[in-house]
This record gives C-alpha cells, sequence and structure tokens, in this order.
C-alpha cells in the first residue's frame, strides 16, 4: 500500500520543481566553471566533444584524488551521456550491470555482490527502498554534475561500504555563470510489443546577488513493452535415477508493461561569504511499473505417462526422457496478475560548509523515506478440472534450452490406455475454470534520520604536512512491512472462465508458441475484482503473518590523516560503529492450557561494536604514474528482512524456521594494488589486482535455537532444531581489473594526417574475478564451495568513439560471464549429492549493444539518436548446470531520437 501522505510529497516535489522551471524562460549561454573542471577547460570550443570534455575533468580529479576512484564527469554543458545512474556507471572501469527487464539496475563493483555496493548524495549515504542492494536505475542522469565510484575504504565512510561508493554530485547553481536552462526531448520505439518510449528532463539554474543560488530538475522517462518470456522449473530430484531430472511444470509468461520513472530536486545554496555556506536540498524519485501478467503453466508432474503411471512414478522415469516427451492428462493452470509496483524515496538534507583559518567543518542532517510497494490489484488463478479427458496431453521439447516449448492435443482413451487425440492451437478450447480471485496491497517503508558531522585541520606530523580528519555520524533507521489482500474462491458449475476477461489483441511477443490466446482486458478485469471488494463477496485475509518490524541504530566516529611526503601521501585511520538492532513480527502459536491458539507479537534486540581501520598509500612513481596500495577493512550488515523474527515453528517435529534477528555482519579484509598512467592529455592506463578475505559469510545454517522467546504454555523451545541464514561461511574474492582510455588525436597531429582522424578514440576494460565461499553442512548435506554470490569471472566494456565537427558517435559493448543468483538447498540420495529441485541458481552471460550518436547543430541546440540493445540479447537463468535452464527472456531493441537544448 503506497503510503498517500507520501506520494502527496512527492507530487508537491515534482510540481514545485517543474515550476521552477517553468517561469525561468529561456536564459542567456553559459559556460561551465564548476570547481572540478577548473584545472581541466580553460578552452572555449564552438564544436563540443562531450565525451572527452567529460573524460578529461574525469581524469584530473582522479589523479588528485588520495584514494582509488573510477570518475564520471558531466561534460561542458552538464550533461551525461546516459539516461539514468545504473546506465551510466556501467560504462566505467570494474563495473558489471545486472538488468531486470532489459533495463540497467543493480551495480556489481569488481565482481562483489549488489549488496556490498553503497549510494550516497553528496557523501551522505542513503538507504534504498528494496533494502541493502542499492537501485540505480530509478536515479536519474539529470541529476547529477559528477559521478564517484569509491573503490578504496576509508573510514570517513560507512562501514557497510564492501566493494564501493556510488557517490552523486549533484548540480547546484555556483557550478554556472548566472542564469541556465537545459533539458531533454527524446521519443521512441520499442521493437517487440510496438510500444513507445518517452525520455525527458528539464533543469533550470540561477544566482541571485551572487549569494543564493537555486538549481531545480525534473525528469520524465517511460517505457511500453511486452516480453517474450517461458520458465521451465522446478527439476525435481528422485531416488529411482538421480541423473534424471523432470521439469514439474513450464511457463508462458506473457507480460505487458509501462514501467515510468519520475524524479524532481531542488538545492537552495547560500554563501554568507568566501567561507560559509549553507544549503537544502530535496531529491525525490519514483517508479512505477505497471505490468499485466497473463501465464498459463502446465504442469506436467500432474500427468502420466500413456499406461496411467504418474509423472514421479518409477515406472515413468525409467521409461520417459525428461527433455523430450509426453504427458498425458497435464493440469493448465492459468493465472491473470496485474502487478502495480511503486517504489519511491524522498531524500531531504539541510547542510552547511565552513572554513576557520587551518579548520574546516561540513554537517549534515537528512531524512529519508522510501517505499517498496507491491500492489497487486488483480490476481486471478485458474484451473483444469480433475477430470483427465478434460485436459490436454502435452509435448514438450527443452532440448534446445533456449526455446523450450510445448505442444498442445486433446486426451482420449481409459484411465491405463490414455491416447493422444487431435492438436489444439486455441488454448482456450480447453476447460479451466476460474478458482479464486481477489488483490492485494502493501509494500515495505523505511524512514531514516540521520546526522552527520566532518572535520579537517591542516597541521604537521613529525615535521610532515598532514591533515587531520574526524567526525561522526548517528543513524535511526526503521523498516516494516505491512499488506492486506481480500480473496473469493470458486467452484462449481457458473464459475467464470478466461474468455469473460479477454480481449483480442493479438499476441505481442515472437515465440513460437503453438497454441494462441488472447490477453486480458485490465479495466474490465479490475473492476471485475473492485466490486467483489466492494460488495463483500471477496473477504479479507489475516495478513497479520506478514507483517514485521526492523529498526537499525548506528552511532558511529572515525579519524584519520593524511601525510604528504615529496612522493606523495599516506592516508591512514579507523572507524568504530556501535550498532543496535531491534525487531518484531506476529508468530502463530497453538493452544496450550487455558491459552488458546492464536498470533503474538514476538520482540527481540541486539547490538555490536566494529571497527574498520584502513591505511593507503599514494605514491608519484613520476608525474604521470601513480602507484596506489590501500588495505581495508568492511563489514555487510544482513538484510532487514533476514533479521526479522518471522519465527514458524513445529512442536511434532521440534524445529524452528524464519529469520535471524542475531545474525551478526559479514566481515572482510581487502587489499587493493593499482598503478595508473596518466599518459597524455586524452590517454589513460590503470591495472590492478584486488583481493579480499571474507568471514562470518551469511548462509543459510542449522543450530540449536537457544533462545526462550517462542517459549509458551509451558513448552521450552529453547532446543529445536533451527534453520536459518547464519555466519557460519568463509571464503575470499580476488581479481585484476585493467582499464585504456584515448583518442588518436594526438598520434593524427603529430604525424600531420588528416584531422578527422583524430576523432576517433576507445575506451576498454575488463575485470577478471576469482572467489569461494565455503558452506557448512546442513541436513547431512555434506560442507561444499561455490562462488561469492554476484561474481562472474570475466566482465567487459568496449567502447568505440568517434567524436569530431561538433558529431559524437558511440558503439557500447558489455559482457560478463554467468554469476550466481542464490543458494538452493540439497540433499543425499544414495551417497550422492542432489538437489532438492532446482538447486543453486545462475544467471548466464549477459550481453548488451548499444550506439548513440549526438550532433551539434548550435551552441544551444544539440539532436540525438540512442539505440539499446541491438542484438536483442535474452536474459537467461539455470539451476545447477546449464543443461537445466529454469527461465529465458527477451525484450527486443529500443531507439529513441529528440533533441538536447541549452540556454
Amino acid at each position: 500500500m503506497f503510503n498517500r501522505s507520501k506520494v502527496a510529497l512527492l507530487r508537491r516535489a515534482s510540481l514545485l520543481a517543474l515550476s521552477a522551471v517553468a517561469i525561468s524562460g529561456v536564459a542567456h549561454a553559459a559556460d561551465v566553471v564548476t570547481d572540478d573542471q577548473d584545472a581541466v577547460s580553460g578552452v572555449v570550443v564552438t564544436a563540443r566533444r562531450p565525451l572527452a570534455e567529460s573524460q578529461a575533468a574525469a581524469m584530473q580529479i582522479q589523479k588528485n584524488s588520495d584514494s582509488l576512484i573510477s570518475v564520471l564527469s558531466a561534460d561542458a554543458i552538464g550533461d551525461l551521456p546516459d539516461q539514468n545512474i545504473a546506465f551510466a556507471v556501467g560504462r566505467l572501469p570494474g563495473v558489471a550491470i545486472e538488468r531486470d527487464q532489459g533495463q540497467a539496475r543493480y551495480v556489481n563493483l569488481r565482481g562483489a555482490p549488489v549488496y556490498w555496493t553503497t549510494l550516497s548524495f553528496d557523501g551522505l549515504s542513503v538507504v534504498s527502498p528494496e533494502g541493502r542492494a542499492t537501485r540505480f536505475d530509478n536515479i536519474p542522469s539529470a541529476i547529477a554534475s559528477l559521478i564517484t565510484v569509491e573503490k578504496a575504504i576509508v573510514p570517513s565512510m560507512p562501514g557497510d561500504t564492501v566493494a564501493g561508493n556510488v557517490d552523486i554530485r549533484t548540480r547546484r547553481a555556483f557550478d554556472y555563470k548566472g542564469q541556465k536552462l537545459t533539458g531533454k526531448l527524446g521519443v521512441g520505439r520499442v521493437k517487440l510489443g510496438g510500444g513507445d518510449e518517452l525520455d525527458s528532463n528539464l533543469v533550470y539554474s540561477n544566482v541571485f546577488g551572487d549569494k543564493l543560488g537555486i538549481v531545480a530538475q525534473a525528469s520524465y522517462y517511460s517505457r511500453e513493452m511486452a516480453t517474450d518470456n517461458w520458465e521451465t522449473d522446478p527439476y525435481l530430484s528422485n531416488t529411482v535415477a538421480p541423473e534424471k531430472r523432470f521439469a514439474r511444470e513450464h511457463e508462458n509468461k506473457h507480460y505487458r508493461l509501462t514501467r515510468r520513472n519520475v524524479s524532481a530536486s531542488i538545492r537552495a545554496d547560500y554563501k554568507f561569504d568566501d567561507n560559509n555556506s549553507i544549503f537544502v536540498s530535496t531529491i525525490n524519485t519514483y517508479y512505477n511499473d505497471d505490468e499485466l501478467r497473463d501465464n498459463f503453466i502446465f504442469r506436467l508432474d500432474q500427468g502420466t505417462d500413456a499406461a496411467g503411471n504418474g509423472y514421479t512414478s518409477t515406472a515413468y522415469i525409467n521409461g520417459n526422457n525428461p527433455v523430450s516427451g509426453t504427458v498425458f492428462g497435464a493440469r493448465i493452470n492459468a493465472r491473470i496478475d496485474y502487478r502495480n509496483t511503486k517504489e519511491g524515496m524522498s531524500t531531504n538534507t539541510v547542510g552547511g560548509e565552513h572554513k576557520w583559518d587551518k579548520l574546516s567543518a561540513s554537517w549534515r542532517l537528512n531524512y529519508t523515506y522510501t517505499q517498496d510497494g507491491r500492489d497487486t490489484p488483480v490476481t486471478m488463478a485458474f484451473q483444469s478440472p480433475s477430470t483427465f479427458s478434460l485436459r490436454p496431453t502435452v509435448e514438450y521439447d527443452f532440448r534446445n534450452g533456449d526455446v523450450n516449448t510445448v505442444r498442445l492435443f486433446q486426451t482420449g482413451g481409459l484411465t491405463a490406455a490414455r491416447t493422444k487425440g487431435a492438436q489444439v492451437t486455441n488454448i482456450e478450447d480447453f476447460q479451466f475454470p476460474l478458482t479464486s480471485a481477489g488483490m492485494l496491497k502493501g509494500g515495505d517503508f523505511t524512514g531514516a534520520y540521520t546526522a552527520k558531522a566532518d572535520f579537517d585541520y591542516e597541521s604537521e606530523l613529525f615535521g610532515r604536512e598532514t591533515k587531520f580528519e574526524f567526525g561522526g555520524l548517528w543513524t535511526s533507521r526503521t523498516k516494516k512491512s505491512r499488506e492486506s489482500s481480500f480473496t473469493r474462491a470458486y467452484s462449481g458449475t457458473g464459475v467464470p472462465a478466461w474468455g469473460q476477461f479477454a480481449t483480442n489483441i493479438e499476441y505481442l511477443g515472437s515465440q513460437n508458441l503453438n497454441y494462441t490466446f488472447r490477453y486480458t482486458n485490465k479495466d474490465y478485469t479490475t473492476n471485475f475484482v473492485e466490486d467483489l471488494v466492494k460488495t463483500g463477496q471477496a473477504t479479507r485475509n489475516d495478513t497479520r503473518a506478514n507483517y514485521w518490524r526492523v529498526g537499525e541504530t548506528i552511532t558511529a566516529g572515525y579519524a584519520m590523516a593524511t601525510t604528504r611526503f615529496d612522493w606523495g601521501n599516506i592516508v591512514y585511520g579507523a572507524r568504530v560503529e556501535h550498532i543496535e538492532n531491534e525487531g518484531q513480527a506476529f508468530v502463530n502459536f497453538p493452544a496450550s492450557g487455558s491459552t488458546p491458539a492464536g498470533q503474538r507479537l514476538v520482540k527481540v534486540a541486539s547490538d555490536d561494536t566494529l571497527y574498520y581501520p584502513s591505511a593507503h598509500l599514494n605514491w608519484n612513481l613520476r608525474e604521470d604514474l601513480k602507484l596506489r596500495v590501500g588495505v581495508t577493512t568492511s563489514a555487510s550488515r544482513a538484510d532487514f528482512d533476514d533479521l526479522r523474527p518471522n519465527f514458524t515453528f513445529s512442536d511434532s517435529n521440534q524445529t524452528i524456521s524464519g529469520g535471524n534477528p542475531d545474525a551478526k555482519p559479514e566481515r572482510q579484509v581487502g587489499l587493493d594494488t593499482y598503478l595508473e598512467w596518466y599518459a597524455g592529455r586524452e590517454t589513460f592506463v590503470s591495472a590492478g589486482v584486488f583481493y579480499k578475505d571474507l568471514k562470518d559469510v551469511l548462509v543459510q545454517t542449522s543450530k540449536v535455537f537457544g533462545d526462550t522467546s517462542l517459549n509458551s504454555g509451558g513448552v521450552d523451545r529453547s532446543g529445536y532444531a533451527y534453520s536459518s541464514i547464519g555466519n557460519a561461511g568463509e571464503g575470499h574474492i580476488k581479481g585484476l581489473e585493467v582499464f585504456f582510455t584515448g583518442t588518436a588525436e594526438t598520434f593524427v597531429q603529430s604525424r600531420n594526417l588528416p584531422a578527422w582522424l583524430g576523432g576517433f578514440g576507445t575506451r576498454l576494460s575488463g575485470t577478471w574475478t576469482s572467489s569461494e565461499v565455503t558452506l557448512p553442512s546442513v541436513g547431512g548435506v555434506p560442507a561444499r564451495t561455490i562462488s561469492v554470490l554476484g561474481t562472474s569471472d570475466a566482465v567487459y566494456n568496449v567502447q568505440a568513439i568517434y567524436e569530431k565537427y561538433g558529431l559524437t558517435m558511440r558503439l557500447a559493448y558489455q559482457y560478463r560471464t554467468p554469476w550466481g543468483q542464490s543458494v538452493g538447498a540439497y540433499r543425499v540420495v544414495n551417497g550422492s549429492v542432489i538437489p532438492s529441485d532446482n538447486g543453486d541458481i545462475f544467471w548466464d552471460s549477459d550481453e548488451e549493444l548499444d550506439f548513440s550518436a549526438r550532433y551539434q547543430v548550435n551552441n544551444n541546440i544539440e539532436v540525438f539518436f540512442d539505440a539499446s540493445n541491438l542484438t536483442n540479447a535474452g536474459a537467461r537463468r539455470y539451476g545447477g548446470q546449464k543443461q537445466y535452464p529454469i527461465e529465458y527472456e527477451k525484450f527486443g531493441p529500443r531507439y529513441v531520437a529528440g533533441v538536447r537544448f541549452n540556454f
């Protein structure tokens, strides 16, 4: 349920930002004068080179940094080259991207899991709607003037920054001379499904009386699309022939969706004088996924062979092939699910910067509210009747692995002598009446208060210039989940069929389904369910068992110093954090004596203190050659929903399962060694190795519960077997990262070649990673070793660039090898360890090829064309081994063209 007051807050902020832009009018042209770019630019160009401008500014910032960073800077008019932050950061070295339905969303830094990467705005960390795993696709690039990927962890950064932090420096009015208006409007098409795409933003800034600077930004992005999607899983294990794993079901998922990203931000800076300033900012992002799902699930396990032997029987397993065969009388389970996912973030900050001689101070007060909604206005289930002759005979063909298909036939014969009849190409020719209808509203909601202060003092230590830095942070976060739902069950005669909710819209995908169907009618179906609720035909479900709340309070302090030498500097120090957690959730308790059965609110609490020392060496081997070595410590905390006390127990089996409020953070000790060569004005080369030692990795464990919080009615449950996430794994992650960027400009000029050849350039990066983590023995399954989830063996980013005469073209290719998504359950059969169903789940190798072109018409107008996912690469998952594909999805290429303006 998306909180109405917070929605209103987002809308007001959006309207305020848009109003500030609208009243501005068209202003005079202005040049960028950011402090970060003063040392780089200074040359007025009539035909801009946006990528070269951005890269030159980024290299200067990176070279002067006291720690290992990668930088993406806006060009001379404040533009970044990609629509959102996830796409933009994905172009940097050591970065891999995880996508959702073709859209870059999560960031893996140097092969590490996504929850090891944190997000900050202007140096202040913020919470993500989804928890520890930060989303970057709902943050538009228009909001940023600079993105810094901080790979070296220093004491001034939060302790849960493990792989690194993505810091977004937002635009400020004082970045520009006077009044400025920039924006973009692009329209396009999504090839698969023929949907529309719209990409727009508007930024206005102005400085009043050399004291007050205001910048307002608003953006709107939407994409209509359909998907090609099938799933074949789970793969059932058996004791008859463990090497033959039959899929329980095959599913065609027919999605239509509209995805929207809306943002609005305002920042006001006031300069009292050159040494004192304050600011106030509000950044609001809103993501909406209006997704219509029409699914057909073919339950193979509820059919038989021709002799009536069950799908999981010895006779069936011995006599059939898991990847190609025929199932008689399989069941159709159809579903209609309309999911209206809403995710919002509102982060609001008041801060200041002050300087007194050698002492400087900065402070921040922040409140951030996030919402991770999961509203489902319609959820309907349909099912074949129990009579086998009314169900389809299904021919399944899973031999390809990328194109799993089924064919449907009539079923005839007798129970023990079934026959395959004529092929059926219209799925509605089979009976699968409605069995239930309902809706769900709910989500996870997080509120976070933060106070932060940082100081630095220039002095000397043992005769060396030294900058001392110290500060503290207090943050209190509370995340809670709540939902409500309604359901009506159907049975007997006169039950609605699929056709009652269908339209005549033809299939929008490109798969060969071997059957036809009709998409459902959104308005009619939604109104049907809403009427069930209004008239009382659908009853409210008891959802208290789904409620939980977890609180986290962090009190932190740090001290560090940077001592300078003729050859460079050393950065060293330590951070300490005290973490307090509390949680509550409803647990079902059985009747005991005079106490009736019911739900009871269980509350838990824990605390921990962690220390994070680190040291970094930055050695200028030459003016253009820098060596960086760093030793760091960090700890990644369990996600909020893993800390909830949502226990489920069985007195007969004496077992407990659920979350783990006592889960300790995963601890890491890291070593980075990098060499950076600033070979020329537009040429840069870097190479480095990294290593992290992992302790207390959070994995599925089994142990004695050891707590009295679930005791009731004289029953002591503290000795029950407890299955949950816990600290039991150890391992490491290590790798190599290389990066090259350069143009032909200097080479062409030095050899007096035709000037147009100087526009060619390239950016190349590769990251090779090796990792392992040892999982403990669980349920009799021996300990085993896997790769750290989220790590690919190799990640490549290749960009071919041409930039000359106002024309900028970029062909960008990204590729990563498979990576683990989740750890599955296993069991021992006849002395062999086999998956209980899918086992460990992996994403297969991923690639994307994008093209962009920009042409500067004049100083104020630029036209552009972007093409994404040109190869229409699919997203594929598999269970354990590639021979067991469980999902394959394609999204189609996308094309957008439009205009950028700058006044």
